[in-house]
């Protein structure tokens, strides 16, 4: 089954990336596959060669939360950015980089500039992992060749 950049990003953004908690998003290199596998409930192809995938926030991280941060100070008014801080003081971090409509802190145009430098930083990791899968398809057709046909 071909991996669709779909899936790929999906796996990153989701990827709890803790395998003794939460579980982690792994690439089988031998079946060439992804897949979600957790010390709790561990998958047969783990026995195989895999490497984990990325994770956007892992678990306990706070990768999220600093990036958010960094970012409504470069981009947002103070007064913006103490707002958003009181909220986050109150709810979480988590939520004030919702919708307010989901409960959030966020107007739709901020949601929106957010989740445009998300969606990049997906993109950056999905291409290392692209660029790390295509790195080890050519190793194993460099140590593999396909014999030649006997004529």
């Amino acid at each position: 089954m071909t991996i669709t950049d779909r899936m790929l990003t999906g796996a990153i953004a989701n990827n709890p990336g803790n395998y003794h908690g939460d579980g982690e998003w792994r690439y089988s290199i031998t079946q060439r596959t992804l897949y979600f596998s957790k010390a709790a409930a561990p998958d047969p192809r783990d026995k195989e060669p895999f490497f984990p995938l990325p994770s956007l926030n892992p678990d306990g991280s706070g990768r999220m939360e600093r990036a958010f941060r960094q970012f409504i100070r470069r981009r947002w008014p103070p007064s913006r950015c103490a707002e958003l801080e009181k909220f986050a003081e109150r709810k979480g971090w988590h939520l004030a980089m919702e919708l307010k409509y989901g409960g959030g802190a966020l107007e739709d145009h901020e949601a929106a500039e957010w989740q445009y430098v998300v969606n990049r930083e997906l993109q950056r990791l999905a291409a290392e992992v692209r660029a790390r899968i295509a790195e080890l398809e050519a190793q194993a057709t460099q140590s593999d060749p396909t014999p030649a046909s006997g004529g």
